[in-house]
């Protein structure tokens, strides 16, 4: 005991505890990053399998984006995508920009004005991928932050 009425404070841990906080942010990002990849990857994949096929051009189009662990996406950019999705009502398709609508069908070419399209049944395909996809981010983002916990916790008990 000091009897000049000082009390010793040892700050050297603290330095240890910075640094391993620091190390926790950068570690942290990283697995979070590495589990929305992971998640995005999930997503597009079971959605391309669900994708009902005619041409494959709309299986082709899913596609996933990330960006960073704050965002990921996964999409397409073809316009019958939806009506493919949620389904669509009987409705007429007419020529946008010219005077009649060409189309093979049973090997001889066909023209006419309109086409009354009989609408279709839905047949989801994007909605189920975020269902899986929602339960897959979830594992994997608690997974993350529990591993990064762990790491952070064992460096500062070793020091």
């Amino acid at each position: 005991m000091k009897t000049d009425g000082c009390i010793d404070i040892d700050l050297s841990s603290i330095e240890s505890l910075g640094a391993a906080l620091d190390d926790y942010v950068e570690d942290l990002a990283k697995e979070l990053g590495i589990s929305m990849v992971d998640t995005v990857v999930t997503i597009e994949k079971y959605a391309k399998h669900k994708c009902p096929v005619d041409t494959g051009k709309l299986r082709a189009s899913i596609t996933g984006e990330v960006k960073g662990f704050e965002e990921g996406s996964v999409g397409t950019n073809t316009e019958y995508a939806m009506p493919v999705e949620y389904g669509s009502r009987p409705h007429d398709i007419r020529p946008r920009d010219k005077k009649a609508l060409a189309f093979e069908k049973g090997g001889e070419k066909v023209v006419v004005k309109r086409v009354k399209h009989p609408g279709n049944k839905a047949q989801p395909f994007m909605e189920p991928a975020f269902m899986v996809g929602g339960r897959v981010a979830r594992k994997n983002f608690d997974q993350a932050v529990s591993e990064t916990h762990e790491k952070v916790k064992s460096k500062l008990e070793e020091s």
